[in-house]
């Protein structure tokens, strides 16, 4: 006869309360957000009320000035100076916007520093991207054990759109068989 103590049988039982899958579909509500108040990926469109995260516009959507293709990627943003820079010395006054690995670094390394830009929010992905994601955010369904969705495969574009097909029983994006090693934004 197997034999369990009180402990072990609540750890178990805290483990199992914990291992259950989350309702983790989204409602109709917040699929409606994509691309209204979040942006089509499911993050922030607005600011913050401080003004040093700026509102999502939609991103960088087409190549930026003196880029050639299959040449080195520029920097869209050559004029932006650093606001800051933060090292050991300095750290304290960033503690609260900082993690505790961050804090001991600069601690540590005397040479270590963290220099800071105005953020940017330049991210960008084609229409058929945004659309995928919208519809596998409205069918994804947990698989036993929480791990996976069988329903909602693909909402990134695949190298290779026929594999991605097969695997996922959904359409690709035009742009699938792109390499991830391109330079440069995807025209629109």
């Amino acid at each position: 006869m197997f034999a369990i103590s009180k402990r072990a049988a609540a750890t178990l039982a805290v483990g199992a309360a914990f291992a259950l899958p989350a309702a983790a579909e989204m409602s109709a509500a917040d699929i409606a957000k994509l691309g209204t108040t979040l942006t089509p990926v499911g993050a922030e469109k607005a600011g913050n009320a401080a003004g040093t995260i700026p509102a999502w516009d939609g991103g960088i959507t087409r190549p930026v000035a003196g880029y050639k293709p299959g040449g080195q990627y520029p920097d869209p943003f050559p004029s932006d100076k650093p606001l800051f820079t933060i090292d050991g010395k300095s750290a304290d006054k960033y503690r609260d916007q900082l993690t505790p690995g961050q804090v001991a670094m600069l601690k540590k390394y005397p040479d270590y520093k963290m220099i800071v830009y105005p953020t940017r929010r330049s991210a960008s992905f084609p229409q058929c991207h945004y659309n995928e994601t919208k519809e596998c955010a409205a069918k994804a369904k947990l698989a036993a054990g929480g791990t996976a969705s069988p329903a909602a495969w693909a909402a990134s574009p695949s190298r290779s759109r026929r594999t991605a097909s097969r695997r996922s029983g959904t359409r690709c994006c035009a742009t699938a068989a792109t390499p991830s090693r391109r330079t440069g934004p995807r025209p629109r």
